[in-house]
């Protein structure tokens, strides 16, 4: 847990919420959370302080017309369904919890419009108590660091509750919310992170290995509509929103969601580079090969190539520090695989 040590050091700021929890009101805290699913930060600080003007408390929230609600939480995401989840909420807190908003986890999954991640952070900000909030961004950061292996936030929460120190519980929502939304976005700022923190970040250590292979294998960046008329050698980078079973030859594997590299060369008769990619983008292409499996769910996202003969040498490189594929290899070779995988 050495990166969130670090982070702990360095990041002094807070999210909307926690700064709306200074005083401990669970009322705000729950409402704020609510919210802020789906909104950019600035966004549920603004509606959060319009609305707490005019609704103070459970009672002001059983008073206020659905409609009103609605404008005075616009534009926050879902902000029509949000305010039906509200007038609920307020209904079944009066009538089941004498108007307070309950401290138990089991409870808070109860009242609608309220996920794990809402809960945890009613429970750690407005409470006190042990929970661990996941949101996107500690889904994602924790993934990238290696900490998880998850597909969902979900899972990373239950998987941060045997791994991670009861210390770091309370803080690493904030702690990552701040660095997701600021640096380790989902295109993440590596330039601008902690030198302390690249040093160890498994994520930047593949991002430099590849913008190695490219450079020692003279590749370059081509648009899909530039593709040139010439043989060599190319790297497809692939991004698979959604985990997916996939068939390919005889096999079928789940395959993650995140970032998928792609190595292959044009160097037939009558293959040249142009035509050979073209196929592999084809919506209606033919399944010639393994990766028009995985390319029938995943998006091409950039296209590298290289005038050199240097398909397996480039896999072999990938292979020192990528997860890989078995099974797409080129026919004629002995690589372990030509696809390698990162995580999002």
């Amino acid at each position: 847990m050495e990166l969130i040590e670090i982070l702990s050091k360095k990041i002094n700021k807070n999210a909307v919420v926690t700064e709306i929890s200074k005083d401990r009101d669970p009322f705000k805290v729950l409402i704020s959370t609510i919210i802020s699913a789906r909104t950019k930060d600035e966004v549920t600080e603004e509606v959060s302080k319009r609305l707490f003007n005019v609704v103070k408390n459970v009672d002001d929230l059983l008073k206020i017309d659905e409609e009103e609600l609605s404008k005075l939480i616009y534009p926050a995401g879902f902000y029509k369904n949000k305010a039906k989840n509200l007038k609920k909420l307020a209904i079944i807190l009066k009538e089941n919890y004498n108007g307070k908003v309950p401290d138990s986890l089991e409870d808070l999954l109860k009242l609608p419009g309220v996920g794990r991640k809402t809960a945890n952070l009613v429970i750690t900000l407005a409470f006190d108590k042990d929970g661990i909030c996941v949101d996107t961004h500690v889904h994602r950061i924790c993934n990238r660091w290696g900490i998880v292996d998850t597909e969902t936030p979900e899972e990373t929460e239950f998987e941060l509750r045997k791994k991670l120190p009861k210390k770091y519980w309370k803080i690493i929502n904030n702690l990552l919310v701040v660095f997701g939304r600021e640096i380790c976005s989902p295109k993440p700022k590596c330039d601008k992170c902690f030198e302390e923190i690249r040093l160890k970040c498994p994520y930047y250590k593949k991002i430099k290995v590849f913008e190695n292979i490219l450079k020692k294998f003279d590749f370059k960046k081509v648009s899909k509509n530039k593709i040139p008329n010439e043989k060599g050698t190319y790297i497809l980078k692939i991004k698979l929103k959604e985990g997916k079973k996939i068939k390919f030859g005889k096999k079928e594997e789940f395959f993650k969601k995140g970032i998928y590299f792609y190595v292959g060369s044009a160097y037939g008769n009558s293959i040249n580079l142009k035509n050979r990619i073209e196929r592999h983008l084809k919506d209606d292409k033919k399944m010639h090969w393994h990766i028009d499996y995985l390319l029938k769910y995943g998006k091409v996202e950039e296209i590298f190539i290289t005038n050199k003969r240097v398909e397996c040498e480039v896999a072999n490189e990938f292979i020192k520090e990528f997860d890989y594929i078995e099974g797409f290899g080129c026919s004629d070779c002995n690589c372990k695989s030509h696809l390698f995988y990162m995580k999002p």
